[in-house]
């Protein structure tokens, strides 16, 4: 197989070179890493101060585009006019192979970008902040951890005496079941005619774009999944509590008292703090109106917190309307964004189709995007319907 020289700084002030072909993709998964990742274990005797090792790589191979800012963005025409059938230029002086080879690490990090950063529209800016953690998976299958936190309710810590074993309150366990994250293959084909005028811009652009609209529905299907059970992934209902639990004065359906929201807010603080509700709009806006300062006599003028000027230490919560049919009507999902939902993100090309496109001068070359979610803790989740007692 064809070795590609990859150039970068060296800490002693020289240029130096990393040996490699196109299966270090195939070598990056295999450890769990990204292609960036898997270089910086690779390489210790890079300068850091001229940036990461991978980015010394594409600028030393001329793979420019405009995030990097050192020239205009290459076309794809240029990109595929670098490969050499026979693979003979494998000194120094030729960075034309490594271009190549790099390239798809840069659509990699693209969406991979997109799927951990806010990228300013409603679902997708939201997802990032009700994340409590995410790990970063090169394949499909996953391991979910069970974490038991029953013991807290049971049981106090015990005080600590010599070659005491301290009491287990908490306990993480592996499931029974492995779970294969729900992958969507993005394909990129781009025609001789049109490689010209095709830049490395465009394409990324292009393929972000096409991760995004799968993004948004995915997102609404697994918030919906962390509340009401996904059975597939063995994740059980949450209970849901009645309004009305809160305030007996509440006779009719649909309706909320700021005695109840404030009860709510306050029954679950010893296991969570609610920061954030999710519901529909029509429900954010009766919260809204429940809260609502009431006015007597000539003075209009506004109290500035919702508790009527009372500091109860609970924190006022962040209510972020969905489309009603991600969790029904008369719906509140509270949750601790701390704690609740831990999730997986798949960002990885298929190892066959990478190979074809550098040694083989193809065209197009598949990536695979994924993600899903699990709940972390149930405890920092607190479910109520708008219905009387």
């Amino acid at each position: 197989m064809a070795q590609f020289a990859l150039k970068y700084a060296g800490n002693d002030g020289k240029e130096k070179t990393y040996e490699c072909d196109v299966d270090v993709y195939k070598k990056a998964a295999d450890a769990g890493q990204t292609l960036r990742q898997f270089m910086r274990s690779q390489i210790h005797d890079h300068d850091r101060s001229r940036g990461d090792v991978l980015d010394q790589m594409m600028t030393a191979a001329a793979l420019n585009d405009s995030s990097l800012n050192v020239g205009s963005a290459m076309s794809m025409a240029e990109i595929a006019g670098m490969a050499d059938s026979s693979f003979r230029r494998n000194d120094q002086t030729d960075n034309s192979l490594g271009a190549r080879l790099l390239f798809p690490q840069i659509i990699l990090e693209t969406l991979n970008a997109n799927a951990l950063r806010d990228d300013g529209s409603d679902i997708l800016s939201i997802w990032p902040r009700l994340v409590g953690t995410t790990r970063n998976v090169n394949g499909q299958k996953v391991d979910q951890p069970i974490i038991d936190t029953s013991a807290p309710e049971e049981s106090r810590s015990g005080r600590i005496t010599q070659l005491a074993e301290p009491e287990t309150l908490v306990q993480i366990t592996t499931g029974e079941k492995s779970f294969r994250i729900p992958t969507y293959a993005i394909g990129l084909t781009i025609s001789d005619e049109a490689m010209a005028a095709t830049t490395i811009d465009l394409v990324r652009i292009v393929m972000e774009a096409q991760a995004r609209g799968n993004r948004i529905r995915q997102i609404n299907e697994q918030l919906r999944a962390l509340v009401f059970g996904d059975k597939d992934r063995g994740i059980e209902a949450l209970p849901v509590t009645k309004i009305g639990t809160f305030d007996p004065t509440i006779v009719a359906n649909g309706t909320l008292t700021k005695r109840a929201y404030i009860k709510w807010l306050h029954s679950v603080q010893k296991t969570a703090n609610i920061a954030t509700v999710l519901t529909d709009i029509d429900t954010a806006i009766t919260v809204d109106d429940a809260l609502l300062p009431k006015v007597v006599g000539q003075d209009a003028s506004k109290i500035v917190t919702p508790w009527g000027g009372v500091n109860l230490g609970l924190t006022q919560p962040e209510i972020i309307p969905f489309d009603t049919d991600v969790f029904g009507a008369d719906i509140m999902v509270g949750l601790d964004p701390r704690y609740a939902i831990q999730r997986f993100v798949n960002v990885s090309a298929a190892y066959d189709a990478i190979e074809k496109y550098v040694m083989r001068r193809a065209t197009s070359f598949r990536v695979d995007y994924g993600e899903m979610a699990t709940r972390l803790y149930d405890e920092a989740w607190s479910v109520v319907s708008l219905e009387k007692a």
